[in-house]
């Protein structure tokens, strides 16, 4: 599986430009547009994070793909600290007093996402999302 990957700059203002890159993705694979809703979900969800806790200054890679019934998410953030995004952060069933502020964006990506991984070399973090599509 190829995956081309565009770098968007560290700001919330790229995520219109992250969005265009999922629906042009959609489109050339002839794929339904309603796909849209959970990828930018998540690849919105997983961008802030990385721009609110990344502490990185290069721009945030993020390539999409298509893998047989699915599309792949790939984002990289260069020069951020080590941060697992597959680890559990929000408590959805608890109590209100016992749940901490935060974390719920986090639970979502991991409930849609058919497939979540995360890889630190040392230098950046890598966030895989695997999602299935109906064709």
């Amino acid at each position: 599986m190829r995956v081309d990957e565009r770098r968007f700059p560290r700001s919330f203002e790229s995520l219109d430009g992250i969005f265009g890159l999922i629906a042009e993705f959609l489109r050339a694979e002839g794929l339904d547009a309603a796909h849209a809703f959970d990828l930018d979900l998540m690849a919105e969800e997983l961008f802030t994070n990385m721009v609110k806790y990344g502490n990185g200054a290069e721009p945030i890679a993020i390539g999409i793909a298509r893998d047989g019934d699915a599309v792949v998410l790939v984002l990289r953030d260069f020069g951020a600290p080590p941060w697992d995004v597959t680890r559990p952060r929000a408590l959805p069933n608890a109590p209100i007093e016992q749940r901490r502020a935060g974390g719920l964006g986090l639970h979502l990506v991991q409930r849609l996402a058919d497939r979540l991984e995360y890889h630190h070399d040392g230098h950046s973090g890598t966030v895989t999302v695997r999602k299935r599509v109906a064709t």
